[in-house]
């Protein structure tokens, strides 16, 4: 089963919405949609019971450590000025992450995300492989 998981919520991940992309030179592209089935599933005194729209976490043309198949990125504080990277939430969030793509696609992600002036940590596990875009 797909999660996306900010803090201890899981906001499931749309899969027609959440596509990876590697670019000719190597650089990683990833969109994490959560679906809207699991906001409305949310009830008010949940964290984030607020929401009304899935939070996606986006990382465009990350550099990328390849070793055969498998890419490796982190952006950390000090460089996530440098990338496309963050989380929306009815806000950007800054994000720090990392990343493992392994070969079938399937990417791997952990860190912490900015919301709401507090740090939260993120999560993507999947239970198959995502088609490119």
């Amino acid at each position: 089963m797909d999660q996306f998981v900010l803090g201890n919520t899981d906001f499931a991940v749309d899969r027609s919405a959440s596509p990876v992309q590697v670019s000719p030179d190597g650089l990683i592209t990833v969109v994490v949609c959560g679906t809207g089935e699991a906001v409305e599933a949310q009830r008010d005194t949940d964290p984030f019971g607020w929401a009304i729209h899935p939070p996606t976490l986006h990382l465009t043309a990350a550099p990328a450590t390849w070793a055969g198949d498998v890419a490796t990125a982190r952006i950390e504080d000090a460089t996530s000025d440098l990338y496309d990277v963050g989380l929306y939430r009815h806000e950007h969030g800054d994000v720090t992450v990392d990343l493992t793509l392994d070969p079938a696609r399937t990417p791997h992600i952990g860190g912490t995300a900015l919301v709401s002036g507090h740090a939260e940590p993120i999560g993507r596990q999947v239970g198959r492989s995502l088609l490119p875009s």
